[in-house]
């Protein structure tokens, strides 16, 4: 029997989750220096994880942390991103249970996943870039790169309306972070999709 458990690897990420903007080389800003806190209600990180058979997928919700775009250099950026491993769901009560215990995730130990990136170059006038970062999962940490595309920005027309809106992807190795529970049946790569908003503090 497959082990449902496997698919929590996508957590891992998610993590993975905390690019911003940026703007054309040379051109206007797409948005203003300053603050941005993640929309942990409006964003999801989706994995997905290949099995023998068919495969698993879930959701981390509710993340916390910020994008701090810098006003000297508004293409570079400094990213804090955190997931409660407490809001992870794969919609099975039992498989929830399995992934926060001790086997993988260890909530009790270990109850954030963190993404952060520092002096991290932001979208380019494709609309595209690649971020840098570091995944702390489990009490391990590993670099991870985060591939990124800006979707929408909206005008700063009032104090805290502007967002930014990007989706995202990455692949993990969950066994990289003390996670290899399951393999070789399920597989040891987490594919990651992240569709995210940020606000402007």
């Amino acid at each position: 029997m497959i082990p449902r458990p496997a698919r929590a690897i996508l957590l891992l990420s998610l993590i993975a989750c905390g690019p911003a903007a940026a703007s054309p080389a040379g051109g206007p800003a797409l948005y203003a220096p300053g603050r941005y806190l993640v929309d942990g209600a409006a964003t999801r990180v989706h994995f997905h994880v290949k099995a023998l058979i068919g495969g698993y997928e879930g959701d981390f919700t509710q993340p916390e942390g910020m994008v701090m775009i810098d006003p000297a250099r508004p293409e570079r950026a400094d990213v804090d991103i955190r997931f409660p491993v407490e809001k992870m769901t794969t919609g099975d009560a039992s498989t929830d249970a399995m992934l926060k215990g001790d086997s993988f995730f260890d909530m009790a130990h270990f109850p954030i996943v963190r993404f952060t990136a520092q002096d991290a170059p932001l979208v380019g006038s494709d609309g595209a870039t690649i971020i840098p970062g570091e995944l702390t999962m489990h009490g391990q940490t590993r670099a991870v790169a985060l591939s990124v595309q800006l979707t929408g920005v909206t005008p700063d027309e009032a104090p805290g309306i502007a967002t930014l809106h990007f989706t995202g992807s990455m692949s993990v190795e969950r066994s990289h972070y003390g996670m290899g529970f399951g393999r070789p049946f399920v597989s040891d790569k987490v594919d990651l999709t992240i569709d995210a908003i940020f606000r402007r503090a």
